[in-house]
This record gives C-alpha cells, structure tokens and sequence, in this order.
C-alpha cells in the first residue's frame, strides 16, 4: 500500500474523540502544511443566536513534545 502524502497548502481533520458535551475542546483536529510548513489545525462546530451553523477554525504552528535529553 502507498504511503499517503501530504499535499501542500492542504489539511486533513479527525473528529476528536476526546470532546465530551460542553468542553471548550475543539469538535475536529488535525494537521496539515502550509508555506512548507507543518501545522496543527482544530475545527470547532457553532452556532449563531438564530440557530444557524457556522464553523469557525484555527491553526498554528506543529506541536513538538519537548524531550529532556
């Protein structure tokens, strides 16, 4: 099987597993590249006071676990 290839200025999201009713938690995460750069991106699901649906998103730059050695 290929290797899946993340393509540039693209992103892929997973629903996020760990939401749980009323978290501030983002509904989708997930990561892709943009200027060549890897990024981490979360997607929340809202709504205005009409009852309308809307998403709103953000990203920044890839988490990187900082290692003590």
């Amino acid at each position: 099987m290929a290797e899946y290839k993340q393509k540039e200025n693209s992103f892929t999201l997973w629903k996020n597993k760990f939401k749980k009713d009323g978290d501030k938690k983002p509904d989708y995460t997930g990561n892709g590249i943009v200027n060549g750069k890897k990024k981490d991106f979360s997607l929340w699901i809202n709504e205005t006071d009409k009852g309308d649906r809307y998403l709103n998103g953000q990203f920044k730059d890839e988490y990187k676990k900082d290692t003590p050695f």
